[in-house]
């Protein structure tokens, strides 16, 4: 099945497919490049893939092919939208980098022996590459469509295996490790550097294929699969008793029946931090639930809370249910005692259901983050008229308390 996979050697989108082995017992992938001979391949051993972080590092470098941008197709391109662009390297090398449309210049189109020609301008910021965080001019020709994914989308069922059977050694070993975590009252702190990372899938590119050169030869590796893998940055963890100062964060609209586990493990997944979770009961009459997450230091605070507040990213549920944070804060002994009560409501760790624990990240310009916004406004306004509710009702009750019998 054609691919596309974003070499670690030059951080470039490449055509390729996926292979995997059984290698003295342990699982491999190997990525294998259009047009390119063997000893290019890129291979990831199982026993290598330690954390969710490198798991998700290796699922992001791989999508469905993307594809072309047509002249006709000019009109729904919007500030936001992720694309896969040509950019030149050098002389007669142009490789393909990721980018957000950050603005157009638009332009009447011309006819050509009676075809559309668009004449706009798209003005490109990169994500990836050389010349990430830059601004680039290019002309549509040069950009490729990179198609959003559905809910649990499968790439390729080789890389679908590889990456679940990964993903359940990875998750029984942190699900084992949080467990004594938690009876030890002991919080393991992470400080790796937080990234966004964006799970795309397409579909194919032709036009850019007739007229430009995917090269990956040229340039010195700047790093290799196995060293991205074997050397991950640096950790300086330390323990913390419960008993200390934690800061934590209120999280409404959560999906009914989420476990603590899946907040974990998502926020592990993310920004490799750990933290505890803990979700409250919710009334039959409700349809969401609420909970809080908990961490034991200001700048692991404020790295989960620029991650849940940029207007640029909505974590949803796999039903698409929104999160809305509400609240973070420091913890004093009020609200401690608060918290020792949730936590003995909150469901157990172990309880996990399969239809509604699932969480993704989705971005801004997508068809699903439009609709993740909708329902977020919906659930702020709901949640506003609550307030205005509960005001009432405080303001009636002191008027009633203070009539004389």
């Amino acid at each position: 099945m054609a691919l596309e996979f974003r070499s670690s050697r030059d951080d470039a989108w490449y055509d390729a497919s996926v292979v995997t082995e059984d290698i003295g017992g342990d699982r491999r992938l190997r990525i294998k490049f259009a047009n390119f001979t063997d000893d290019h391949d890129e291979l990831f051993n199982a026993k290598n893939l330690t954390t969710l972080q490198d798991l998700d590092e290796l699922r992001s470098r791989v999508r469905h092919l993307s594809v072309q941008l047509q002249d006709s197709e000019c009109s729904t391109v919007e500030k936001g939208l992720l694309v896969c662009a040509a950019r030149s390297v050098q002389p007669g090398d142009r490789r393909f980098y990721d980018a957000f449309i950050d603005g157009v210049v638009p332009k009447e189109h011309r006819f050509v022996k009676g075809e559309q020609e668009c004449t706009c301008s798209f003005i490109l910021e990169w994500i990836h590459g050389p010349r990430v965080g830059t601004l680039t001019v290019l002309a549509l020709e040069n950009i490729c469509r990179v198609w959003l994914p559905t809910v649990d989308e499968e790439i390729d069922p080789s890389l679908t295996s590889f990456l679940n059977e990964a993903k359940e050694k990875i998750e029984n070993t942190f699900s084992n490790s949080i467990g004594t975590s938690l009876l030890e009252g002991a919080y393991a702190t992470d400080n790796n550097a937080s990234r966004l990372r964006k799970r795309y899938k397409g579909s194919s590119s032709q036009r850019l294929d007739k007229d430009t050169t995917r090269a990956r030869g040229s340039l010195a590796s700047s790093s290799s699969s196995k060293e991205m893998i074997d050397e991950p940055s640096s950790r300086d963890g330390h323990d913390m008793d419960i008993g200390g100062v934690p800061h934590i964060i209120f999280v409404e609209n959560l999906e009914k029946g989420i476990s603590s586990f899946t907040i974990m493990a998502f926020i592990y997944q993310q920004l490799s931090i750990s933290c505890q979770a803990f979700v409250s009961p919710s009334k039959p009459s409700e349809v969401y639930t609420r909970g809080i997450i908990m961490l034991n230091s200001k700048k692991n605070l404020d790295k989960l809370s620029e991650f849940l507040g940029s207007p640029d990213r909505i974590i949803i549920s796999s039903r698409g249910r929104p999160w809305a944070v509400t609240q973070d804060t420091l913890v004093d002994d009020t609200l401690r005692a608060s918290i020792e009560t949730f936590k003995l409501t909150s469901q157990p760790l172990g309880s996990r259901t399969r239809s509604s624990n699932e969480l993704k990240v989705v971005i801004s310009g997508s068809q699903e983050y439009r609709k993740a916004k909708l329902l977020k406004d919906l659930f702020k306004e709901f949640t506003d008229h609550q307030r205005g509710l509960h005001e009432r009702l405080l303001y009636e009750e002191g008027r009633i308390l203070q009539l004389s019998m």
